[in-house]
């Protein structure tokens, strides 16, 4: 391997471990703290973060489960909870009789709102404050397109 292969190899290995012990430290950092001022676990802000951004606050439960951050084998468990709270109701799918939709109600939409709010400030506490201005913007041009294009992944 040339040299300037390997040099090439280390930088998108550090690039992706960089990503990824980012990730498991805000996450770890984050999560208590949402919960401590919102009562919201994480998993239950990525369900009504994609509700409230979806058309009509509204998703397939299988779209739901191919769109979540944190889980997909325990979907229906997770949106069984996320129910029980009020947050989201169950509506069948008009014209197909095992479609299921999976709504925001007025509830979790305010749970949500009021949730975001603390949860960003925390982040940007954790995440924003440890990079420049300048090294932000760097990391957020160079990984958006894994958030922008989700159809592409």
């Amino acid at each position: 391997m040339a040299t300037n292969e390997a040099t090439t190899d280390a930088v998108w290995w550090d690039a992706w471990r960089g990503v990824l012990f980012a990730n498991a430290r805000v996450l770890n950092a984050v999560g208590p703290l949402l919960e401590e001022h919102s009562g919201l676990s994480l998993t239950f802000m990525d369900v009504l973060g994609r509700l409230s951004d979806a058309p009509d606050q509204r998703l397939r439960m299988q779209e739901l489960q191919e769109q979540s951050l944190f889980t997909r084998s325990g979907m229906t468990r997770l949106v069984d909870r996320v129910e029980r709270e009020g947050y989201v109701e169950r509506e069948r799918v008009p014209g197909d009789r095992r479609g299921v939709l999976v709504v925001l109600t007025s509830t979790g939409s305010a749970a949500y709102e009021a949730g975001l709010k603390q949860h960003r400030e925390d982040i940007e506490r954790v995440f924003g404050e440890r990079l420049t201005a300048k090294q932000q913007r760097a990391v957020a041009d160079a990984l958006s397109s894994f958030w922008h294009d989700e159809d592409d992944a």
